[in-house]
């Protein structure tokens, strides 16, 4: 992933979770799949069949959300669950806010995915 496609999951991610949710929309229907959300949950379907979710973690330090991330059989076996979650990192210089993308799989239960991060204040001036 480039830099600039960081840019727009980061800008995606970043939304409050109404807005978030609408833009995931937009996103798999420009996949042709449609979606349905539960609390911090983003669904991804094809017909009836689930292709993918996605999972929300505002706070990485909130030990009860990620056991509850792990005791829930259907993010642990989905065809492929990402888990996104918002991760402190002051060393990271391409961006503010940065995301870290995980994937479950029965394989692997916390693959490092992908980094995703808000475009720098300093390139918005």
């Amino acid at each position: 992933m480039d830099r600039e496609e960081a840019y727009k999951w980061g800008d995606i991610f970043s939304k409050d979770w109404p807005e978030l949710a609408r833009a995931m929309a937009l996103r798999a229907e420009a996949l042709g799949l449609s979606q349905e959300t539960a609390d911090h949950v983003v669904i991804w379907r094809s017909d009836d069949e689930e292709k993918c979710r996605w999972v929300f973690i505002d706070n990485p330090s909130d030990i009860d959300t990620v056991r509850a991330l792990y005791n829930d059989d259907e993010h642990v076996y989905s065809p492929s669950c990402y888990v996104v979650v918002k991760q402190p990192d002051p060393t990271e210089t391409r961006g503010d806010v940065v995301f870290d993308i995980f994937r479950l799989s029965p394989q692997s239960l916390l693959w490092h995915f992908n980094r995703v991060y808000t475009r720098p204040a300093t390139e918005l001036d």
